[in-house]
């Protein structure tokens, strides 16, 4: 079952959009066209996430996802930053 998140990434400002989380992975999508192709459509498998911390930037909830391979992405997350860290954590990510 898909659960859906609404989200900003983090990257060299605040870029809106939204997450989708279903068995496999995290993707997170945008709209923005000023940024990286890497960035509008960002697939985070479970099995690849080393670690999931919360935090704060100013007055805005985040997630910050770190992989394996040594990237980082933080998130802000705008409702249910519970509910999407409980969902990480429900797929074998280490909350």
């Amino acid at each position: 079952m898909k659960k859906y998140f609404i989200v900003s990434l983090v990257k060299h400002g605040i870029l809106g959009g939204g997450i989708v989380a279903d068995s496999e992975a995290i993707t997170y999508h945008t709209g923005k066209l000023t940024i990286s192709q890497e960035y509008r459509h960002l697939v985070l498998k479970y099995e690849d996430i080393s670690e999931v911390t919360k935090g704060w930037l100013f007055i805005l909830p985040t997630v910050t996802v770190k992989m394996r391979n040594g990237n980082e992405y933080k998130f802000a997350v705008f409702f249910n930053r519970k509910r999407f860290v409980n969902t990480l954590k429900g797929m074998g990510a280490d909350v």
